[in-house]
């Protein structure tokens, strides 16, 4: 158990008035443990010699081979003879007895000297050439009968290729290989002018009042702009292009009141929705009721050809 003179954490908190023994009997001392096995006793250990007496060898200077003399690394190599570097004096002695006699030229049918005969070799007998193979047979006519018993000569000499087509005696009228006739290219159209009403009228008027009422009227933005790309059907001139016009105006309202909505409301409202969109489509009526007619009327003073109803 601990006891306040262990340490201050063990020191109880009201002082007491006085310190007394515990009853606890003192703790008494442990008992030896009494020894093992007896150990072995220890071998005795010889005494160091005093001395050493070496055996009979040759000493070490004797064991070393003998070198090559040194050389003074101070002192040039001594260059000896090669092929590449020896020389012969420049006068040679005389030749020693009789010179060999030479062989009589051998001579020819025409009574000149003759070259010998070149010796044979397996390079010259690979690339002999070829035997001539049979004689060519004597002279033929196609008036003239085979000699009995003697068949022609075959011949590998491919004769010359048919003529391919076969011509004609009495050629077709087609037209001849070769460049095409130059032909006068027709004429550029001229910008033709192009008045207002004529404008006005080609847009129809039925577009230009849905456009007009859209950009005015506020609550009706949206609608008069989706009744006025379906009238745009009616218009004769770049009917494609206008199209796409509306079609751009109506979805790029949709998707701009869509994200002003969700900025300021944050979430998705259909009526807000339809307020925020309007609000572009009458922007969107304003600036169609200006466009599609000078669309129009860049197709008329070009000269284009109007378009069928569909």
């Amino acid at each position: 158990m601990a006891h306040w003179t262990d340490g201050p954490e063990y020191a109880p908190t009201e002082r007491p008035d006085v310190f007394v023994e515990p009853d606890a009997p003192q703790l008494g001392h442990a008992d030896p443990e009494p020894d093992a096995a007896p150990r072995p006793p220890r071998a005795e250990v010889a005494p160091p010699p005093h001395g050493f007496s070496a055996p009979d060898a040759p000493p070490l200077d004797a064991l070393v081979p003998a070198s090559a003399p040194e050389r003074d690394p101070h002192e040039a190599f001594d260059v000896a003879a090669t092929p590449m570097t020896s020389w012969s004096p420049a006068t040679l002695p005389p030749p020693e007895g009789d010179p060999a006699p030479l062989e009589p030229p051998r001579m020819g049918p025409d009574g000149f000297p003759a070259l010998p005969a070149p010796t044979p070799s397996a390079w010259g007998h690979a690339h002999a050439p070829q035997g001539l193979g049979r004689p060519a047979p004597p002279a033929w006519a196609p008036d003239q009968p085979f000699p009995p018993g003697v068949a022609p000569a075959p011949s590998n000499v491919p004769g010359p290729p048919p003529a391919w087509p076969p011509p004609q005696v009495n050629p077709g009228g087609f037209p001849q290989a070769g460049p095409a006739p130059w032909e006068q290219p027709p004429p550029q159209r001229a910008f033709e002018p192009v008045t207002l009403g004529t404008m006005l009228r080609n847009t129809t008027p039925a577009v230009l009042i849905c456009l007009g009422l859209g950009a005015i009227v506020f609550p009706f933005s949206m609608a008069m702009l989706v009744l006025a790309s379906v009238l745009a059907t009616r218009i004769r001139y770049r009917r494609r292009i206008v199209g796409r016009m509306f079609t751009g105006s109506i979805l790029l309202s949709f998707l701009l009141g869509l994200a002003g909505m969700f900025d300021y409301q944050g979430a998705l409202d259909p009526l807000g929705w339809y307020d925020a969109s309007t609000g572009w489509a009458q922007l969107a009526c304003l600036i169609l009721f200006v466009a599609v007619p000078l669309v129009v009327g860049d197709a008329m003073r070009r000269g284009e050809e109007p378009e069928q109803f569909l």
